[in-house]
């Protein structure tokens, strides 16, 4: 079997459309037609899927699409028969074989880089990653399971109580979009904690609990509250 999945530039292993359909034997037009009415919401679909480009043989640009391994799974659930069978199994093949080896380059490096939580994009990014690992898990009952015990955890508090009571002390509607956003502009160091709950759990993929994560977490609260004071604070987080 050639070679179907590959890294991206942020080291991520990925897959394409075009490889899907050479692999599948379906032409790229009914693959770019399953990925538009895939029924998933707004979020999974841009974290999981990509828009791409190649050139046809007259040398005209054309649409394609990249995904990660959830994308491709999603995708090929509904992919049936023998061939489409040999396939699937090829592919998660690939996918972990990737996968493994990005982890061994990764393994070179500390296991956790606390600096990188002060950053609003890499609490985002994780917020993003541990909702599409719930959803998958156990659907929207599951991510607001998730969140919740997170926010309890850290806070003591739900994520709508939060949000309620940074509405009433007057925070500005676009910083009190969610608990997480209402966090990384009242209590930042609590947002970067929670920001390495959501990193433990996804990464532990099954093996590590919210709760588990948390009592790491909490008690590294301290530890980015001064990180914070030192100076790494970029100005995203500031309210």
């Amino acid at each position: 079997m050639e070679e179907l999945v590959f890294p991206t530039k942020k080291g991520n292993p990925a897959t394409d459309s075009l490889r899907i359909a050479k692999g599948f034997g379906k032409s790229h037009a009914h693959v770019l037609r399953a990925i538009d009415n895939l029924e998933c919401d707004a979020q999974f679909r841009q974290s999981n899927f990509g828009s791409a480009s190649y050139l046809d043989k007259q040398g005209k640009a054309r649409r394609s699409v990249i995904m990660s391994k959830d994308g491709f799974a999603l995708l090929v659930m509904g992919f049936t028969g023998k061939r489409a069978a040999a396939f699937k199994q090829g592919y998660i093949e690939q996918f972990n074989q990737m996968e493994a080896q990005l982890r061994s380059v990764e393994n070179d490096a500390p296991l956790v880089n606390l600096l990188e939580h002060t950053q609003r994009e890499v609490q985002v990014a994780n917020s993003k990653s541990i909702n599409n690992h719930q959803y998958l898990i156990g659907g929207l009952g599951s991510v607001i399971a998730y969140n919740r015990a997170n926010c309890l955890a850290h806070t003591g508090k739900r994520p709508n109580v939060i949000v309620k009571e940074a509405k009433a002390a007057g925070l500005p509607s676009k910083l009190r979009t969610s608990a997480k956003e209402v966090l990384r502009n009242t209590q930042p160091a609590t947002a970067c904690a929670m920001s390495l709950a959501d990193q433990m759990v996804r990464v532990g993929n099954g093996r590590v609990s919210i709760d588990e994560a948390a009592a790491v977490t909490t008690q590294a609260q301290q530890v980015f509250a001064g990180l914070l004071r030192l100076g790494f604070r970029p100005s995203q987080l500031n309210g």
